[in-house]
């Protein structure tokens, strides 16, 4: 009986551990939502101390910002330019024939007089063989005409002497009127043929003269088939090949001259009335290099609002005619607020840091400036201070009374809310 009743205890003893450890009280969720708040607070108080501002307000956002003050500024406004040159020749066959040399290349650098390629022509050849057989018949003619007038001169002094002889016999009762007017006659008519030597001799001439001009007409034509440089230029382009064929008027070959090379553009009236007399600074940008450029004319007229201003270019820039070019021109200095173009919002507002806070303030967008390739906005407003400190990080969602705290650029823990194109 009692090795019964020593079961009967145990089980009972087991019993009640059980329900002891199952009913045992357990740590209320407040408690640990209190151990949750003191680690929080202790690694904010980590951050605080990492900054130098114990017990700073952890909902503070870490960002940017620039010290500015109403100073002068330069404004500068873009442009786009097409690229043109005073200087432009466009060299064209001058007669139907083929290409048989080309003595140059394209973006070579040639002098006034250098020979840019050869070709021939059957017609000027042709040209130039008639036109120098006309010449030797005319020389011809002329000698011939030179012995003419030799036997007309005795001829003259034969009918001289006849009439002579006649008026003798008459007044000697050896022959009559009839002969002596006969002989007269004679001498009368070799007088006329010796005369219009001189006329028809002149006549002949002024025809050889003109054959011979026929001539160096045919020439010219002859060396426009060695066409050369008529300026010292840069070869542009190269519009044919040898052993081609061409026409007349077909453009062979196109020359730029880089001292006359410029810039075309317009700029809004408003800006015209702001250079309009003063000394204009401009650059054009090409692969982030700066080309300075000086005023070649301001139009006096205005069109469809804008006015045309061009540029000269300077001969060391690598452009091509036509194309299109970056031009930066400097407005006269105003008196604004300097700050880069991502601390504009919506394109006209800014946020200003005041006792630890963001506060939105509305501008007025005076001109743009290029600092280290980047654009900044020259700013004014009427609730602007001599002196302000201005939000420079970017946020997606600034609002009105938001706390901050500055730190200083590139600092790794700024609490960034990413870019929103704004």
């Amino acid at each position: 009986m009692w090795k019964k009743a020593v079961v009967v205890v145990a089980l009972l003893a087991i019993g009640f551990t059980g329900y002891r450890w199952m009913n045992a009280p357990v740590e209320s969720a407040a408690s640990e939502q209190r151990r949750g708040n003191a680690a929080m607070s202790m690694r904010a108080g980590i951050t605080g101390s990492r900054w130098g501002r114990d017990g700073v307000d952890s909902s503070a956002i870490q960002v940017e910002a620039l010290e500015v003050s109403r100073t002068l500024n330069t404004p500068q406004i873009p442009l786009l330019g097409t690229v043109q040159a005073k200087r432009l020749e466009i060299i064209t066959a001058p007669q139907a024939g083929r290409i048989t040399e080309i003595l140059i290349r394209s973006g070579d650098s040639v002098t006034a007089g250098e020979p840019l390629l050869r070709m021939e022509a059957r017609a000027v050849d042709w040209a130039l063989r008639q036109q120098q057989a006309t010449i030797d018949q005319q020389q011809a003619s002329i000698r011939i005409a030179d012995r003419q007038h030799e036997r007309n001169q005795e001829a003259l002094a034969i009918a001289q002497r006849d009439l002579a002889r006649e008026q003798s016999l008459l007044e000697q009762g050896f022959s009559n009127d009839t002969n002596v007017a006969a002989a007269r006659q004679t001498w009368r008519s070799a007088q006329l043929t010796v005369a219009n030597y001189d006329d028809e001799a002149a006549q002949r001439q002024s025809q050889l003269e003109q054959a011979f001009i026929e001539l160096e007409q045919v020439q010219d034509q002859q060396l426009d088939l060695s066409p050369t440089a008529p300026f010292s230029a840069d070869v542009a382009s190269i519009d044919t090949a040898a052993q081609v064929q061409v026409e007349a008027g077909e453009t062979l070959i196109s020359l730029i001259d880089r001292d006359s090379l410029y810039v075309r553009t317009q700029v809004p009236l408003r800006v015209y009335r702001n250079i309009a007399g003063t000394e204009i600074d401009a650059t054009a940008w090409l692969n982030n290099t700066p080309y300075p450029l000086t005023l070649d004319n301001l139009a006096a007229t205005s069109n469809t609002g804008s006015v045309n201003l061009t540029l000269n270019l300077p001969r060391d820039i690598p452009v091509l005619i036509n194309e299109t070019l970056e031009v930066s021109l400097k407005l006269p200095p105003i008196e604004s607020f300097a700050i880069p173009q991502n601390a504009v919002y919506y394109g006209d507002q800014i946020y200003q840091i005041t006792e630890g806070s963001l506060q939105v303030l509305p501008i007025r967008i005076l001109g743009y400036q290029q600092r280290d390739g980047e654009q900044w906005a020259l700013i004014d407003s009427n609730e602007l201070a001599s002196e302000a400190t201005i939000l420079t990080t970017r946020l997606s969602q600034p609002t009105n009374g938001t706390p901050v705290t500055i730190v200083e650029p590139g600092t790794p823990s700024i609490l960034s809310r990413g870019d929103s194109g704004q």
